[in-house]
């Protein structure tokens, strides 16, 4: 008698296959290895952001006439010497200090992936970076003025005014402020809340106050289209919906344009917007500094302590509260 077959026929799926061999081919240039590296990560925010800061490495040794096809051929005086011309060109500390832990990033995955034998970066320090935010913010009359210099008649005008009102009120970066949708949006606990995904695919939730809740309400009411959950919420036309986020450079232009109308004239950026709400709560003292390192979506607290400024407020000084009783003896 004949045992039966307990052989499972699987269909191949082709795309899949392609993929397989594509992800086993032999690499043949640097370009190859950083694809690789990349492939780690699921935030195409921070493989963009990776791919720049690599480019700029490895467009700085080619202009040095060194050539780099594998991880292997990179040095530790590349390294510095790139560390150097960085400090040189009068960058800020932490853009330089990005620019050289990414590279330290992929030379740590070459390593763990046997593709070097050791790191020689090692000892190879990197600057301070400044515990002072350069960033310019606004004051709070500078706030109103520009939220409420829009002209509201206009679909553009509420664009900008409800841009401005959600990037001052809670501290977004440009990416998690193009990426909300009708979706993110939801009542929890008894709160109006929104979901925003920050660096890294970390999720925050910010509860948000009446006033930015209205705006939103006003801002949909306005429009013909009817919204659909994953529709985005920041709309550059009022018939049709946007199938793409609005595009990062729209903001920066929204915040120089105000800017320039109400007669600001230090140089400013959407940045400006979220350090001027980080700051703002630092100054009040009235939120511990760890409830805003989580509002802000910082995983590292010094990186909200950047923006505190009551250092230099001597009225508060640490030294008015010591207190021996030496007077009274």
């Amino acid at each position: 008698m004949k045992k039966k077959s307990h052989e499972v026929i699987v269909s191949i799926n082709q795309d899949l296959a392609q993929k397989f061999e594509a992800a086993s081919q032999k690499k043949t240039s640097i370009t190859d290895f950083i694809q690789e590296f990349l492939f780690q990560f699921l935030s195409e925010d921070t493989k963009k952001a990776y791919i720049k800061d690599l480019q700029f490495f490895f467009e700085f040794l080619r202009s040095g006439n060194v050539t780099i096809s594998q991880p292997g051929d990179i040095e530790s005086y590349h390294f510095q010497l790139y560390r150097d011309h960085l400090l040189g060109k009068g960058l800020a500390s932490a853009t330089i200090n990005r620019r050289l832990v990414c590279i330290r990033s992929f030379i740590k995955w070459a390593v763990a992936s046997k593709l070097m034998t050791h790191n020689p970066l090692d000892t190879i320090k990197l600057p301070k970076v400044q515990t002072e935010c350069p960033t310019a913010a606004f004051d709070d009359h500078e706030v109103m003025k520009m939220i409420n210099a829009p002209d509201l008649s206009t679909h553009k005008g509420r664009t900008h005014r409800l841009i401005m009102v959600l990037l001052f009120n809670l501290g977004l970066r440009r990416s998690e402020l193009t990426q909300i949708k009708i979706s993110s949006i939801a009542e929890d606990r008894g709160h109006t809340v929104l979901s925003i995904h920050g660096k890294g695919d970390k999720i925050r939730l910010v509860p948000l106050n009446i006033f930015v809740v209205e705006e939103i309400r006003q801002y949909i009411s306005s429009l013909e289209s009817v919204f659909q959950p994953d529709d985005y919420l920041i709309q550059t036309e009022e018939k049709t919906k946007n199938e793409k986020p609005m595009d990062g450079s729209t903001i920066y232009r929204v915040i120089e344009k105000y800017a320039k109308t109400v007669g600001i004239n230090k140089q400013v950026s959407p940045h400006s917007c979220r350090a001027t709400v980080i700051s703002h709560l630092l100054d009040t003292q009235l939120t511990p500094l760890r409830d805003v390192a989580t509002f802000a979506g910082h995983s590292n607290i010094t990186t909200t302590e950047r923006y505190d400024k009551r250092r230099k407020n001597l009225d508060k000084s640490a030294a008015y509260q010591v207190d021996y009783d030496l007077k009274k003896t």
